[in-house]
């Protein structure tokens, strides 16, 4: 700082406690490197050209609150737009089994039997029409012959829709308000809320905003973003899929613990209604790993506490399905042997699980992944990235998350189901492409910055000449 002085022969004097000198009162403090999780607050040392009394108002975008939102919001519009954009592409929005996720979300609204029936046949249809290739026959036979399919269809394949209620009910509040077309408005929402959660999950594994939302756009154009935009329970499944792994890395980094154990509970116990198989799969992996690793890392309480939640969800929900007797793992096996039970159960089905499923791999899976080197090389670039950026106790979630596509697409060995079934297997690509965007040796992104104070006290007695 300068003083200017009234006598000419004291220009050159310096005042103590003026200047970098020892026994100086305003030496600026070190910098200190700039993350994503410091508090943006007003800098301690104020710039020359900025009076003291303006210090300690911050501008609005230092405000953490305040940029989580612009952050959100920014989100919000980049998922809104990339859901459209699959969803408008030359492929069919719906599958056959849009009518039953469609019936029951009618039927939830408050819809009559015959009138849900007639509703989902139509959502279904028009859905199956405008892509390509469409089915044979026109809309009005496709209309009927679904209409008809409750009254033939056997019980027993209906019964495992209705035991998985999550998606429909998601829907029904978008049906109540805008009628047939709510399904598709209700599968959006769902849909954007996905990207969402990856970017917040992405922040959570700590990655850099450019990163995080650079994963959600991953998210979009890989095959999650695909299936996130059908007629299907794929998008609440994948929304539940990464809040619980968002849950698991909060509590495994002990940040959150409190938070992060209650929302992978909640994430867990919805994923088991939406799509039982994903939801055994999830909670299975992260105990198992949960488990396996403590040993390895220092905070076991923390992995005692992802254990904790992951087998509680996993008994729990096997607990409920014995009690109310709904479809379980052997009657999943059955419906696909036996063609949705238009045959006779199988004796063995354990036994033809095993050999269909290495007939998957070795004939379908295997060949594919030749054909289209891409695919493995995401795969491999995508877990270069988890191991050289992301800290392992944030990034074996992830795996263990991927893992369970794999499992879940083994567990119904269906060629033209596969893709589908095993979505869950994209979720570390996206995430792992991203960290390798991430900046490598200046400064890890997962090491704790310590904040700043809050109030900034200028010391004006020091300011004082003369003093």
């Amino acid at each position: 700082m300068t003083q200017s002085y009234s006598r000419p022969e004291d220009a050159d004097r310096r005042i103590p406690g003026d200047g970098p000198e020892p026994g100086g009162t305003h030496l600026p403090p070190p910098r200190m490197p700039r993350t994503w999780r410091r508090r943006w607050l007003p800098a301690v040392w104020p710039s020359r050209r900025v009076r003291f009394a303006d210090v300690a108002a911050p501008r609005p975008l230092d405000r953490p609150r305040t940029r989580m939102t612009l952050l959100i919001a920014v989100a919000v519009l980049l998922g809104s737009g990339l859901w459209l954009l699959r969803w408008s592409g030359s492929a069919a929005t719906a599958t056959p089994d849009t009518f039953w996720y469609a019936r029951d979300a009618l039927r939830y609204a408050g819809w009559s039997a015959p009138a849900a029936d007639r509703g989902a046949a139509e959502i279904t249809c028009d859905a199956l029409m405008r892509g390509t290739p469409r089915p044979a026959g026109s809309r009005a036979d496709c209309v009927e012959y679904r209409t008809a399919l409750p009254g033939v269809a056997p019980d027993r394949f209906q019964r495992i829709f209705t035991s998985r209620p999550g998606y429909p009910l998601l829907t029904a509040p978008f049906v109540r308000m805008m009628g047939l077309s709510g399904v598709a408005a209700g599968t959006a929402a769902l849909g954007v809320a996905c990207g969402v959660a990856a970017v917040l999950l992405a922040l959570a594994i700590g990655l850099r905003p450019v990163q995080a939302l650079a994963a959600e756009a991953l998210f979009y154009l890989l095959p999650t973003g695909f299936w996130a935009s059908r007629l299907l329970a794929e998008a609440p499944m994948l929304l539940c899929v990464t809040a619980a792994l968002a849950g698991a890395v909060l509590v495994l980094r002990g940040r959150a613990v409190i938070a992060g154990s209650a929302l992978l509970a909640c994430a867990l116990a919805l994923l088991c209604v939406v799509k039982p198989a994903n939801g055994v799969a999830l909670a299975a992996a992260l105990a198992a790993g949960a488990v396996l690793l403590l040993p390895v890392f220092a905070s076991r309480r923390t992995f005692l506490a992802v254990a904790g939640v992951a087998a509680v969800v996993l008994v729990g929900n096997l607990w409920i399905s014995s009690a109310l007797h709904l479809p379980g793992v052997h009657e999943t096996l059955q419906d696909t042997f036996t063609r949705h039970f238009r045959h006779p159960d199988v004796p063995d089905p354990w036994h033809r699980l095993s050999d269909a499923a290495g007939d998957l791999w070795s004939g379908d899976i295997g060949p594919a992944m030749l054909e289209n080197p891409l695919i493995p090389a995401a795969f491999l670039f995508a877990a270069a990235g988890l191991v050289a950026r992301v800290r392992w106790d944030a990034a074996w979630p992830l795996a263990a998350a991927g893992l369970t596509g794999a499992a879940v697409a083994s567990m119904h060995p269906l060629v033209d189901e596969m893709p589908r079934l095993a979505v869950a297997a994209w979720i570390p690509v996206a995430f792992g492409l991203a960290a390798l965007t991430a900046p490598a040796a200046a400064e890890r992104l997962d090491e704790p910055v310590a904040a700043r104070p809050r109030r900034v006290e200028a010391e004006t007695a020091d300011l004082t000449p003369g003093r």
